[in-house]
């Protein structure tokens, strides 16, 4: 066993008998706990990545390498956007305006 490996397994099962209440006769299950975190961690960090595979999904968003500049600007809206939006409103204050003087008193 190497002296980073115990090491870290001594700090593991340390801090795992502190979060038990520090109960007095059960060094040896920390221990043991504690090696089989490191194993696992081992096993696991040692195993290859995955290919990704050809059913892969595709992401939820894009992210930009900064390359494509075009994508990343916000558009601007188009004065013929703006102006049916406006005529909207005006319409829709005319109509109230309207409604509110023709009210019988």
């Amino acid at each position: 066993m190497t002296d980073a490996r115990k090491e870290w397994i001594s700090k593991r099962a340390y801090s795992i008998w502190e979060a038990s209440g520090r109960p007095d006769g059960d060094d040896n299950a920390h221990w043991e706990q504690a090696v089989r975190e490191r194993d696992e961690f081992e096993r696991v960090a040692l195993e290859p990545e995955a290919a990704p595979t050809k059913s892969a999904k595709k992401p939820l968003i894009q992210i930009s390498n900064g390359t494509d500049t075009e994508a990343a600007k916000p558009k601007k809206k188009t004065a013929s956007a703006e102006k049916p939006a406006a005529a909207a409103k005006a319409a829709a204050k005319a109509k109230s305006v309207k409604a509110a003087n023709s009210k019988p008193i």
